[in-house]
């Protein structure tokens, strides 16, 4: 029964996701071409000044990426099953509700890590072009909370869709924007190292809390 319900997710996702590939691919492509082009009207001397002295980030361009793909794919995945009271009837398959909407959300969450991975290791190896593998290695801690934003993203609007009553998706719209307004506020490199795993404890909670909107879906009157 999961095996055909990740079938089933993959089916619904499978072109969402891989025009999020596409854009994903094509922002990495656009940074390398940006940073390239940099290399090459200006001096290397006068670009390590913007970036190490004046901490100016060079790899903004894939900044809110992963947030965008977080929504989409959970709209993509959860809209429809919203309409015509589908996501109710799908609740009463011989499988646990809690184990039915983890696999969901689970199988959703996967395909945008995978985003979120290939975000990683392709800023890695296009910031290591040009600089030491030090400041590579700074540039993903520094875009880990961007990375994390995917994941708020996506379990925040699922929150939001999933959930019956109007109030309640407010609130879930406006914790979930809080959070995702908390982790774009750095300007400059690593500035979220020691707070970065409160914070992703703060949103690993998000995955608890999907299935309460299941469960006063599946039983409200």
């Amino acid at each position: 029964m999961l095996r055909a319900i990740m079938l089933k997710e993959w089916l619904k996702l499978r072109w969402v996701w891989t025009a999020a590939l596409l854009v994903h691919l094509g922002g990495l492509l656009y940074l390398l071409l940006a940073l390239r082009h940099q290399f090459q009207v200006e001096h290397s001397e006068m670009i390590w000044y913007w970036a190490f002295e004046l901490r100016r980030l060079l790899y903004t361009q894939i900044q809110f990426l992963p947030a965008l793909t977080g929504a989409v794919l959970a709209v993509a995945q959860f809209g429809p099953e919203m309409l015509g009271g589908r996501f109710r009837l799908s609740l009463h398959l011989p499988v646990r509700g809690d184990l039915l909407v983890w696999s969901w959300v689970g199988f959703g969450a996967l395909l945008g890590g995978l985003l979120a991975l290939l975000d990683g290791v392709g800023l890695y190896w296009i910031v290591g072009r040009w600089f030491p593998h030090e400041a590579a290695v700074s540039a993903v801690l520094t875009a880990l909370p961007w990375l994390l934003g995917g994941w708020v993203a996506y379990f925040g609007t699922t929150l939001a869709l999933l959930e019956p009553a109007r109030a309640r998706r407010l609130v879930y719209a406006g914790l979930t924007f809080a959070l995702l307004a908390l982790l774009y506020q750095a300007r400059g490199y690593q500035e979220y190292d020691r707070i970065l795993s409160a914070l992703t404890a703060l949103a690993l909670l998000f995955l608890p809390a999907v299935i309460l909107p299941a469960h006063r879906y599946r039983h409200r009157s």
